[in-house]
């Protein structure tokens, strides 16, 4: 036989196909960090076994867990813990009592007191928040007034009987008859 006609009968081999390729995948980008949590602000802390007597002037937040007597200034937050006793007058932007304290307080932005609270004195802010079972012996004011108007007295109610003149000494000259 000849060559040509052994080619003739053998089949011809299919030809070599390339497997077919996937489609190209999108390059994955790794996904993004996540952002880095806001800073927290500081917080200066007056612990548990701690007792100050005095004045306490504080730029950042200020946590009270132990005593104070005197006077406070906070810039930021004031927080009085559940265990905290405090007798001084309070000043700060923000102020959250959840111990005892005796003195007035007043706050630029709001006061709150939380179930565990006990305070005596008058507050004074713009804004308040009392929880069910805070306790407070004192006067309340909210709004524009300042921490002068909380040092004045209370005017008396209407519903308040006027007191009577005092007495006049024995010997004092009558008062002369309106014409």
């Amino acid at each position: 036989m000849a060559l040509k006609d052994l080619m003739a009968r053998t089949p011809a081999p299919e030809p070599v196909r390339p497997e077919p390729t996937p489609p190209p995948v999108a390059a994955q980008r790794p996904a993004p960090a996540p952002a880095p949590a806001p800073a927290a602000q500081p917080v200066t802390h007056l612990g548990a076994a701690s007792a100050i007597s005095g004045q306490i002037r504080c730029a950042e937040s200020l946590r009270i867990d132990g005593r104070v007597k005197g006077e406070i200034f906070c810039d930021q937050v004031l927080t009085v813990g559940e265990g905290a006793s405090v007798q001084a007058v309070i000043e700060g932007n923000t102020v959250v009592i959840g111990g005892e304290v005796q003195g007035d307080i007043t706050a630029r932005s709001k006061i709150t007191l939380e179930r565990t609270a006990r305070v005596t004195g008058d507050l004074c802010t713009p804004g308040i928040v009392i929880q069910e079972g805070a306790i407070l012996e004192g006067r309340i004011m909210i709004g524009g007034e300042t921490r002068a108007a909380a040092a004045q007295p209370t005017p008396a109610r209407s519903s308040e009987a006027p007191k009577p003149p005092a007495p006049r000494p024995p010997n004092a000259t009558p008062p002369p008859p309106h014409p």
